[in-house]
């Protein structure tokens, strides 16, 4: 044995107190989901009957009927919802957080307690204006009702975060663009945004999810099947299905893969953004 094999640490008790912990938490959120699946693979009866067990037969049929109950249609508006979003917070974030720390202007400090004051008033508050806006605007029970709030609301957090881990990119850089007489949006789009990958890929991942799950302006501001997203969408899909609920799992299972596949491809992007950021 070693040198480095003796005197490396054995597991103590209190490590293994914290590993017992970790597993039960990672399984405790685990299990709902893994419970939804299969029980979206059962017969209705059987899913009441056999609540614990697994399928007796899999029934990959019910995510057919599914999406023919309607369920595509909602699928669809979310993710015309959730990607123009979550494109567009980003992108608008980013240049805000360029030019609160690349460009130099009078009032930066003010414009930018200005935008993080939009942390300070929850969505809820202003529904009622917000209703009477879009009803005078013309876009109400339009993507665009949906659309224009979410990336007021989105804008706040998101440059905040991305202004954190752009403060970090060195000054000369820029001196440097400017030296080989390119432009702030020059500089802009080849520089900055390529450093901040991390942290982009960080808020998208963080706006995506927020956008995909928002019910309160989803319901007050769309009223027509075709513009529901699947948070309101599965309200008018329960109702459809009356008490087959074994297709309404499978609905719900189809619900959140989208947003569940977009968690796993980006996770290691998402942690490296925001532990990147960190650390600098």
């Amino acid at each position: 044995m070693t040198a480095a094999a003796k005197s490396r640490p054995g597991l103590t008790p209190a490590h293994a107190a914290l590993l017992i912990l970790f597993w039960l938490l990672a399984g405790a959120s685990v299990y709902p989901l893994f419970w939804l699946f299969i029980s979206s693979l059962k017969s209705s009866p059987e899913m009441f009957g056999s609540t614990w067990a697994l399928p007796e037969e899999w029934r990959w049929s019910n995510y057919a009927a599914a999406w023919d109950a309607g369920i595509s249609q909602y699928l669809v508006s979310s993710v015309i919802v959730t990607v123009v979003s979550t494109i567009l917070v980003v992108f608008l974030s980013a240049a805000a957080a360029f030019a609160l720390v690349v460009l130099k202007f009078r009032g930066k400090t003010l414009i930018y307690a200005l935008i993080l004051g939009g942390l300070i008033l929850p969505p809820e508050v202003a529904l009622f204006p917000l209703f009477k806006t879009l009803n005078t605007l013309g876009i109400y029970n339009t993507y665009l009702a949906l659309i224009i709030p979410y990336v007021a609301f989105g804008i706040p957090f998101t440059t905040f975060l991305i202004r954190a881990y752009m403060v970090t990119i060195p000054a000369e850089l820029n001196e440097a663009s400017i030296m080989d007489g390119a432009g702030p949006v020059w500089t802009f789009f080849h520089v900055h945004l390529p450093l901040c990958r991390p942290i982009l890929a960080s808020a998208a991942l963080i706006e995506a999810m927020r956008v995909w799950n928002e019910f309160i302006f989803a319901l007050t501001f769309v009223e027509s099947e075709s513009v529901k997203t699947i948070t309101i969408g599965m309200m008018s899909f329960a109702n459809a299905l009356r008490g087959d609920w074994a297709v309404l799992m499978a609905g719900l299972a189809i619900s959140i893969i989208p947003i569940l596949i977009t968690f796993l491809i980006m996770q290691r992007q998402f942690i490296g953004g925001l532990t990147q950021g960190a650390v600098k």
